[in-house]
């Protein structure tokens, strides 16, 4: 079954690239340019009931997919895979072939093709493999599970009951449940327990210490086996993360960090240490490990209330989790964790291989500012994805900005080699925030242009659910390295030039030649007009202009203005400086209030003095500026 809808969904990506080939016989890539919003082709997609959908469970998947495809991409991902494999079981369940059916699904599997592809853009920031592969494996609540039949229990139940129980830390009660899910474990899941076990060994010895510090049953690591497979990118349905599968909600009440820059419950230690204090405060409720696994799964709301209607209808018995009728997955839950203990402390038992995997070494560093991790990977001379394994914590482009500090992990070896360029770095030109003042006529669409950002960044960075904005809000914009502030400024604030300095162009603009003094970038594949913007701090409308672009297509070996063609003789000026103060003669003990967009390289060069100036005079300045701000420029 598996087999067959694999096989016919990749028959159809390729009648897909082989509908869409060009006549020359351009390479066709799947994943469209990255898009500010969602494209006319997707909102009509959305909006359009396709005939024969009516009460067809797919098609309540893709649209849950496409409520979700601006603000959470891993849950439209997640969905989208549903849609794509129940309307393959719907299709082969379909026996009647009713006329509205047979369109219905000659044309939603491509549907649903065509979204995903859209949809691959928005991933970039995760790890899709990893987040992906994580359903094709950990889709085993999908598998059908088969009855014990009568030759099957005395055959597992010889062994378990000669097991040495003294092994366990947790208590292990076998019954037919639990048995089970031993047999499906180590035959229909067999694959999934193998690579589960394997990617243990990277993480138990950090596991098992901090479940050690605070003298629990260090066999609760076999929860995150069935939570997540031990993978830290693990991403599910429910929109719960990581290793330990928090949901937001109660990961923020764990201090888990939740923001534009970061998610801590991608970090396996800081989630380790939240998974301890939640399953320790359900136990100190319950007084049952089972009742407090339990709850970790479906809330100890519900069990609190089934565990008061249980003890309500028996109050002479002592009830346990056995006893409770709790939702299915639950029920499968407890049994399964056990299962899973058992198969962890004899897997040679069951022929299951488990395969040693070894970790990256790292050192740690602590940073102060926000550092894109493009300059992260160059500093150290490993790869971004290098970077991004080590803190799977790091869902943006830069260490957060917003922290006081933030501990990183590099490859060992590379601590004093980052130290000393980050010494170096200016720290003006790394990661930062804007604040901007909401005015008549704003929408998230014309605030993103002005800035070079994104919709979905920005509403993740002010915690917008939907698109609402109201006059005078003030929004944090995330700005990539470099960027300037808005093309069209508001009046309250300074206009900022969309050039940046000497050295910034030599450390970011290497695939910008210059021509009289204007920078140019080759388009390259994979090149599009919104990540070439964000890149460089400018509009999307500015490259429109500048390079005279009636739409939005460029191709590759294409040379773009990133600057305005008519600065060929004179360079705009980043800052201009106040009127009394225009000259290094009448700056001298005066101050200047930093505008949105301002560095201080731009600053030092308006008032005709040094960087190092500026921090000889503002002890603590090359930490980090912010609007409103007043500086020192002068003696």
């Amino acid at each position: 079954m598996i087999f067959l809808k694999t096989l016919f969904f990749f028959t159809l990506m390729f009648l897909l690239l082989a509908c869409s080939a060009t006549p020359k016989g351009d390479i066709v890539t799947i994943a469209p340019p990255v898009m500010e919003e969602k494209s006319a082709e997707l909102i009509e997609l959305e909006l359009v009931e396709p005939i024969g959908a009516a009460g067809k469970t797919s098609w309540a998947e893709y649209k849950a997919a496409m409520q979700a495809f601006e603000k959470d991409p891993l849950s439209a991902l997640r969905y989208l895979d549903l849609a794509l494999n129940e309307v393959l079981s719907e299709k082969q369940l379909d026996s009647i072939g009713a006329p509205d059916d047979s369109v219905y699904f000659a044309t939603m599997p491509m549907r649903i093709i065509f979204t995903l592809e859209s949809l691959y853009p928005r991933l970039a920031n995760f790890d899709t493999e990893l987040t992906h592969s994580i359903y094709n494996d950990y889709e085993i609540e999908l598998l059908e599970e088969v009855p014990l039949d009568i030759t099957e229990r005395p055959l597992l139940g010889n062994f378990l009951d000669s097991m040495d129980l003294s092994k366990f830390s947790l208590p292990i009660e076998v019954n037919d449940r639990v048995m089970h899910e031993l047999r499906f474990l180590t035959t229909n899941a067999r694959s999934f327990i193998e690579a589960s076990l394997s990617r243990k060994t990277l993480l138990d010895s950090m596991i098992y210490t901090r479940i050690k510090a605070r003298n629990m049953p260090t066999d609760l690591i076999y929860l995150a086996l069935v939570e997540s497979g031990f993978k830290p990118k693990a991403y599910s349905k429910a929109k719960a993360a990581g290793v330990w599968q928090f949901i937001p909600s109660t990961g923020k009440r764990y201090g888990l960090t939740q923001d534009f820059w970061l998610d801590m419950r991608y970090n396996p230690e800081a989630a380790t240490d939240a998974a301890m204090s939640y399953l320790s405060a359900l136990h100190r409720e319950f007084n049952d490990w089972y009742l407090a696994m339990a709850a970790y799964n479906c809330g100890e709301g519900r069990v609190r209330r089934l565990l008061r209607e249980a003890r309500a209808e028996n109050p002479d018995k002592e009830i346990t989790y056995w006893d409770l009728q709790l939702p299915r997955e639950t029920m499968i839950y407890v049994p399964r964790i056990i299962a899973a203990t058992i198969i962890g402390h004899y897997p040679e038992r069951y022929s299951i291989e488990v395969r040693k995997q070894n970790f990256i070494p790292f050192d740690t560093v602590t940073i102060t500012d926000g550092v894109p991790l493009d300059k992260i990977s160059s500093a150290i001379g490993a790869s971004v994805n290098t970077v991004r394994e080590l803190n799977p914590e790091l869902i943006s482009w830069s260490t957060p900005p917003n922290a006081k500090k933030y501990t990183m992990k590099i490859p060992k070896g590379s601590r004093e080699k980052f130290l000393v360029a980050y010494e170096k770095m200016d720290k003006t030109q790394v990661a930062r925030t804007q604040q901007y003042k909401v005015q008549q006529g704003d929408n998230l669409g014309s605030i993103a242009r002005k800035f070079g950002s994104r919709v979905a960044d920005i509403q993740s960075a002010n915690n917008l659910k939907n698109t609402n904005l109201r006059i005078g809000q003030t929004l944090i914009i995330p700005t990539p390295t470099g960027a300037a502030a808005p093309v069209r400024a508001a009046a309250t604030t300074s206009t900022a030039a969309t050039t940046k300095p000497a050295e910034a162009q030599k450390t970011n603009n290497e695939n910008a030649p210059s021509s009289d003094n204007v920078r140019t970038h080759v388009v390259d594949k994979g090149d599009n007009l919104g990540a070439i913007a964000r890149r460089y701090g400018v509009s999307i409308q500015s490259l429109m202009t500048w390079n005279e672009l009636e739409n939005n297509k460029i191709q590759i070996g294409q040379r773009l203005y990133i600057q305005s063609p008519s600065s060929k003789s004179t360079p705009t000026r980043a800052v201009e400086p106040p009127k009394n103060t225009s000259t290094a003669q009448n700056t001298k003990g005066t101050s200047y209030e930093i505008k949105p967009g301002d560095n201080l390289w731009d600053i030092a060069r308006a008032h005709n003095v040094t960087v190092q100036q500026l921090k000889d005079w503002n002890p603590g300045l090359e930490k980090r500026i912010f609007p409103g701000m007043m500086i020192k420029v002068g003696e």
